[in-house]
């Protein structure tokens, strides 16, 4: 199963141009949270997140803005205050962003539409995630829509009866071939095909596709670990649906990846143990 991901977008390369100081602290203090979620460290992200909120607050006190409630909103969402992050992405859009900021306006999209699914709104947030896959141009922006949107048509899938899931299943994993062959580069786009060809029982082609966004790297520790599981969930699919021939090829490639990885037991990752 998927893992609520977190907010990637890093607001470093957007720190220059605040021209108030509160702005920039809000922008350094939520890149700073990015930074921290990377590296798995929870509880740093999230005084930083608090920084950036408090930083926002005090810039939309003096001098309201897109911008200014965009980052406020997007703090929001990371410290899970749903409520308070609609308000403030509607409040951006009611101020508006200058020319330029297609960045900043499809950032607040996507806060919105984040929000709204977490009201249960799933169908019209899943619509904003879908136009923000196919109109960003901007990789961060991309990847966010692509975890939402995706997690949630995957959950829609599988709801549904077998023949319809089978069709929904196999648009979606177009939908990620499509996001990876634009940035084959993204660790998270071979993880979402992974999680598809499982629920395939496409064991051989989940497990590769699982490796490949191992070694590219993936965006948070939840979906870290959660494709470290669907690894271990592809050894005990082939395990048993293998000819023995084959299946002491494949056993040799996973001792080769659990060297690499420094697993002491094919189904236990290293985190396991810490």
């Amino acid at each position: 199963m998927f893992k609520k991901p977190a907010l990637l977008l890093v607001l470093t390369v957007f720190v220059g141009m605040a021209c108030v100081s509160h702005l920039k602290e809000a922008k350094t203090s939520y890149a700073q949270g990015q930074r921290s979620a990377r590296d798995y460290q929870t509880q740093a992200s999230q005084a930083y997140f608090q920084k950036a909120r408090q930083e926002a607050f005090q810039e939309v006190r003096g001098k309201p803005s897109g911008q200014a409630y965009m980052v406020k909103g997007l703090a929001e969402l990371e410290l899970e205050l749903w409520q308070e992050a609609e308000e403030s992405f509607l409040e951006a859009f009611h101020y508006g962003f200058e020319k330029g900021e297609e960045w900043a306006h499809h950032l607040a999209l996507f806060g919105l539409a984040s929000s709204l699914e977490e009201s249960g709104l799933q169908e019209s947030s899943r619509q904003v995630y879908r136009y923000l896959l196919d109109r960003s141009r901007i990789p961060s922006i991309t990847l966010l829509a692509a975890q939402k949107y995706t997690e949630s048509a995957l959950e829609e899938a599988l709801e549904r009866e077998e023949k319809e899931k089978d069709k929904a299943l196999d648009s979606l994993l177009k939908t990620a071939q499509r996001l990876s062959e634009k940035d084959m580069s993204c660790g998270y786009y071979f993880y979402l095909q992974s999680q598809i060809y499982g629920h395939q029982s496409a064991y051989r082609q989940s497990f590769e596709r699982a490796v490949m966004a191992r070694e590219l790297g993936l965006p948070s520790e939840a979906v870290f670990r959660d494709n470290d599981n669907q690894i271990v969930f592809c050894y005990r699919g082939l395990k048993d649906e293998l000819a023995p021939w084959d299946w002491e090829q494949f056993l040799s490639i996973y001792q080769e990846w659990m060297r690499r990885w420094s697993w002491t037991d094919p189904e236990t990752p290293t985190w396991l143990k810490r």
